[in-house]
């Protein structure tokens, strides 16, 4: 088949969906198929691998980048023939969407709780011109399947935009289990040394691009409430440390917060953490949840994002109600410090059994067989 994928930024530079996208590719590249990339933007070291069409963009404002980015991705798309177009990006003129992207409706009704902020946005113009362009891609005739990575978002799907059941199909999330193994973890020592982390201490590990949607703040405020002495807290990512570094510092988390900034081996940092937290607002499927159970540790998660769908309390990780539940969060995390280490190292098996079962590989092969069941619905 000749598949096209639509993500604006084709890169593994980027946050979880744009690696998402190069991995995809890659699978199905590995599969037999030809693949195109419709983007705005390419890594350049990535240019020489795969066929890229550009697509022109609009950076007047953030909301002409969303529609100037959706409207001519079709006229890209009519300029070619191919057997499947799928969307990880919002834009209607595709065979397949993905729910790669937090649903726009819903998050804005759980990120902005009071009712009176929460109308006002409905007048910014980037969110008018996203929840535009998300109904016309969940409204659309056109788009034969839907795919999404949790139950949640399945239910989501039918709530807002009343997407017919029987066009929604999930597809599990998949993870690198050659580059996230839990042969990670015997580096731990000398991570933990780089970090300043003393032999003994429990060190957290948190992980994302976008410190306040991913709850960094109540996962500090969580820091200040756990009784068990010494806890440490790994921050990776590039979001903003001058903030979180503030308040961190007001919370007398000073000594006991450490801002890595972006890494590009992931592997070794989560096999250093005695847990991984992400207190998520909400996402379709956190990456970094899969990554980490790949390398042995277990999550502590928020049950309003999809990731919930593969937490086994007190097996693989844990789950918390809500994101800002620090209460719930310090005990979770003191109930899993205070475990013994043959529980511990019983808990690190069923993380790497979780995450194996969960492949690229077989989310790359789950995807390709919604691609062959639209071919063949289009050909009759």
């Amino acid at each position: 088949m000749h598949i096209a994928l639509v993500r604006r930024c084709y890169s593994l530079k980027k946050a979880g969906a744009e690696r998402y996208c190069v991995n995809l590719s890659r699978q199905l590249q590995r599969l037999g198929h030809r693949v195109t990339i419709i983007g705005e933007e390419i890594d350049s070291d990535l240019k020489d691998a795969i066929e890229f069409l550009p697509v022109k963009v609009n950076h007047f404002a953030s909301w002409t980048k969303n529609r100037s980015f959706a409207d001519n991705v079709d006229k890209v798309v009519q300029q070619h023939k191919f057997d499947i177009v799928h969307g990880l990006s919002r834009t209607p003129a595709v065979d397949t969407f993905r729910v790669t992207d937090p649903l726009q409706a819903h998050w804005l009704n759980v990120f902005y709780r009071n009712a009176l902020v929460r109308r006002l946005q409905d007048w910014n113009p980037r969110h008018r011109t996203i929840l535009d362009i998300e109904r016309s891609v969940y409204q659309s005739s056109h788009v034969r399947r839907y795919i999404t990575q949790s139950k949640l978002d399945t239910r989501l799907l039918v709530e807002y935009y009343g997407v017919p059941e029987e066009k929604i199909v999930r597809v599990c999330n998949g993870v690198d289990t050659v580059q996230f193994q839990p042969q990670a973890r015997h580096e731990s020592a000398t991570v933990r040394e780089e970090l300043g982390v003393q032999p003994g201490e429990p060190l957290l590990v948190f992980a994302s691009m976008d410190f306040r949607r991913k709850g960094l703040g109540p996962l500090l405020k969580t820091l200040t409430l756990c009784k068990t002495p010494g806890v440490k807290l790994l921050v990776l990512g590039n979001g903003d440390c001058r903030t979180y570094g503030k308040l961190a510092a007001q919370l007398g988390l000073k000594d006991r917060v450490i801002f890595a900034g972006r890494q590009s081996a992931m592997a070794r940092y989560y096999g250093a953490g005695d847990l991984f937290v992400l207190p998520t607002i909400y996402e379709p499927f956190p990456n970094v949840n899969l990554e980490a159970m790949g390398c042995g540790t277990p999550v502590l998660t928020s049950a309003t994002a999809g990731g919930a769908d593969i937490i086994r309390e007190g097996e693989n990780g844990y789950l918390v109600a809500q994101p800002d539940a620090v209460h719930d969060m310090a005990e979770c995390i003191d109930y899993h410090l205070s475990r013994s280490s043959s529980e511990r190292q019983a808990m690190a098996e069923h993380c790497w059994q979780t995450a194996r079962g969960m492949t690229v590989e077989q989310n790359a092969r789950n995807t390709l067989a919604v691609f062959e069941a639209v071919v063949r619905e289009k050909a009759a």
